[in-house]
């Protein structure tokens, strides 16, 4: 993202003038109904973290900054956290999914009266939806609930409590203990959806000042096991952005150029 923070953002300083600026994080708050992209900025003189969205409320802005000569250390983790409150918001939406099939498919076996249409209707839901499921983008929760509604139509083909209710169809009777092996493969599948969902990215930084244990900038992440996101560390977890993994590997190299080279280290970064 091709944007100058002290251009667009901050008043600069007199004779400051902005040498980098990453799009690192943003924050996605569905608890706080907030939304934030937050750049970092190295000038010559500052570094400035800045996250500017929305929320319910109004506009929202995150700024601390630093001057460049009192950095004294920079600690950062790009990676996945687990979320129990993604995991379960995963298991509900695809067992509420996967219930709502159930009953379309009995519902329309039940108006066929035909083996044969409720053979149809099922097959093509099981395949539909598990084939549909590799299309969807692997984090998405949608690719969990469409894994799980193929095990419910799957369960349903393999004659298990479903059939025995629609006794009339015909005489339809049969052991189905293929189709359930095939529920059992696909069910195993859509298990591995939800945990995968859950595994959620998160970012964080803290540059440290000469002060001592001062972290004038931060930006906090989550770590281990997430619950439910009602705290405010958690409501504003911090996920990467497209500029993170580049920034991560620069910043340290940038700021001690400009510490250390002055005027030179400043050019070389802003023609790099």
């Amino acid at each position: 993202m091709n944007i100058d923070l002290i251009k667009d953002n901050v008043t600069p300083a007199e004779g400051e003038h902005s040498v980098r600026t990453y799009y690192c994080t943003y924050y996605q708050s569905k608890l706080l109904g907030l939304e934030a992209k937050g750049f970092l900025g190295v000038t010559n003189k500052r570094v400035i973290f800045q996250a500017n969205g929305t929320s319910n409320a109004g506009n929202s802005v995150i700024q601390s900054e630093l001057p460049i000569s009192d950095v004294s250390g920079i600690s950062s983790y790009k990676g996945t956290y687990f979320s129990l409150g993604h995991l379960l918001g995963a298991f509900l939406l695809t067992a509420i999914a996967s219930g709502i099939v159930t009953a379309i498919i009995g519902a329309i076996g039940a108006m066929s009266r035909s083996s044969d249409g409720f053979l149809a209707i099922g097959w093509i839901t099981a395949i539909g939806t598990v084939v549909g499921s590799f299309l969807t983008q692997r984090k998405s929760i949608w690719r969990s609930v469409l894994a799980g509604s193929s095990v419910s139509a799957l369960t349903a083909l393999s004659g298990g409590s479903l059939l025995n209710s629609f006794s009339f169809l015909g005489g339809y009777n049969r052991s189905g203990g293929w189709e359930f092996i095939l529920a059992a493969i696909v069910g195993i599948y859509a298990l591995v959806c939800v945990f995968w969902y859950a595994r959620r990215p998160t970012f964080s930084l803290a540059i440290s000042s000469n002060g001592g244990s001062s972290t004038p900038i931060s930006i906090s992440g989550a770590s281990g096991i997430g619950i439910f996101d009602v705290s405010a560390g958690k409501a504003l977890n911090a996920e990467p952005a497209e500029e993170a993994e580049p920034m991560l590997k620069e910043l340290g190299a940038i700021i001690l150029d400009i510490q250390t080279l002055g005027d030179f280290g400043i050019d070389k970064w802003k023609t790099l």
